[in-house]
């Protein structure tokens, strides 16, 4: 690639130039998913806000309808979606409004049939918008992106937010940077050496930070113990409803919030019934389903005082970072390769459905409440130095920047 950008403009003259706080050069598309929205969560509306003042034009590209997308302030943000209808329904021409519709084939198995299609119809709309980078906000978007990059003969960036071993198409000699969530995974990938290591950047998902914990500091009401996540006996959910009733047995009066959906939502409904725990354990749908603002995990998180994730997750979860900002006590399991966690500091850890351990995590914090203030209070002050919203999204746009100097 040569040493200017789209505008013909060179790397020397763009340096020479006074800064005027926002880089011209700088025309981003970052493309998505549900589920890589869902990844980001509420931080997704603070990522767009912010990169507002980094980069001259921005463009979010959802691949299929998402509730988040409330959350992107469009205008400035430019947001295009894609929406299934009749195939002989015409491409809006129009993308001098911030919110575009791509019409795709009423059945995804077209996709398959004719890919080269809706590689077209993006082309068309991009090249209208004369992007000058493109990000990929997850692992899954690799293929797209790459062939996007192709066709519009500029640079891209991936984010990577799963946690496990990588499976994906390695990134070909356009993509200018991989920006992983976590140190663990910069680090394997750096030793892999599939990538030059100096493009490999470790970049965590940040937020804002409370300036209280919230642990234990509603009076005498009965504590809240707060688990979001999928309700399936493999994620650990029926061993935490066995260790609620060993709390309750010993004396604790408490109530425990489910939130989210799963295949076994039922069984762990009966199982409820059977442990005769309906008063203290309630089911509600996922928090971004039943409170409409970009901050409803903080909403609800913030009238809770332990969070519990009973599983290892095998992705970047969202719940986990905003119930240490509210100043959550956090209970976790082991195997979760995620920097939030530091054993005994910022969360207890047990192994992963051993309820005789889970047990006597909830029960040490519920017995010793200064001990869980304390714990949620490093919580929050390990954020506040290594997960502040401002500090990823500059350094986002540092590496949006080094990626189109390349």
């Amino acid at each position: 690639m040569s040493d200017t950008t789209n505008s013909g403009e060179s790397k020397t003259t763009r340096a020479a130039r006074p800064s005027t706080g926002v880089e011209t050069s700088l025309r981003v598309v970052m493309v998505a998913d549900k589920e890589a929205l869902h990844f980001y969560g509420p931080v997704l509306r603070r990522l767009a806000v912010g990169l507002i003042d980094e980069v001259g034009d921005l463009s979010l590209l959802s691949l299929g309808p998402s509730d988040l997308l409330r959350y992107v302030p469009s205008p400035p943000v430019r947001v295009i979606t894609e929406k299934r209808g009749s195939p002989q329904t015409p491409i809006p021409s129009n993308t001098s409004t911030h919110q575009t519709t791509i019409s795709v084939p009423p059945w995804r198995f077209m996709d398959q049939l004719a890919p080269r299609r809706r590689l077209r119809s993006l082309v068309e709309i991009l090249h209208k918008i004369k992007p000058t980078l493109l990000h990929a906000l997850s692992e899954k978007q690799i293929p797209l992106v790459q062939a996007l990059s192709e066709e519009l003969q500029i640079r891209y960036v991936v984010s990577l937010m799963a946690l496990t071993n990588h499976e994906f198409e390695l990134p070909n000699l356009r993509c200018g940077s991989l920006l992983c969530c976590n140190s663990v995974l910069a680090r394997r990938l750096r030793q892999n050496r599939c990538f030059p290591a100096e493009r490999i950047h470790r970049l965590p998902i940040g937020t804002h930070v409370g300036n209280e914990a919230c642990c234990f500091q509603h009076g005498e009401r009965r504590p809240i113990i707060f688990c979001c996540g999928p309700l399936d006996y493999n994620y650990g959910i029926a061993e935490l409803l066995y260790s609620i009733k060993r709390l309750i047995k010993s004396g604790q009066d408490l109530h425990l919030l489910l939130s989210g959906r799963g295949t076994d939502e039922h069984k762990l409904w009966d199982l409820v019934g059977q442990l005769k725990l309906n008063q203290q354990v309630h089911f509600i749908p996922p928090l971004n389903e039943i409170i409409s603002v970009s901050d409803a995990y903080k909403l609800a998180l913030r009238d809770a005082d332990i969070f519990v994730q009973p599983w290892p997750a095998q992705h970047w979860r969202p719940e986990l970072l905003e119930a240490m900002s509210v100043g959550n006590a956090v209970v976790t399991v082991n195997g979760t390769q995620n920097d939030l966690i530091i054993k005994e500091k910022t969360a207890l850890t047990v192994d992963y459905r051993e309820e005789k351990q889970l047990f006597g995590a909830l029960d040490r914090l519920l017995q010793d409440r200064a001990y869980s203030q304390g714990l949620a209070q490093n919580a929050q002050q390990h954020l506040r130095k290594h997960f502040l919203a401002s500090r990823m999204v500059s350094r986002l746009a540092r590496a949006y920047r080094q990626a189109l100097s390349l």
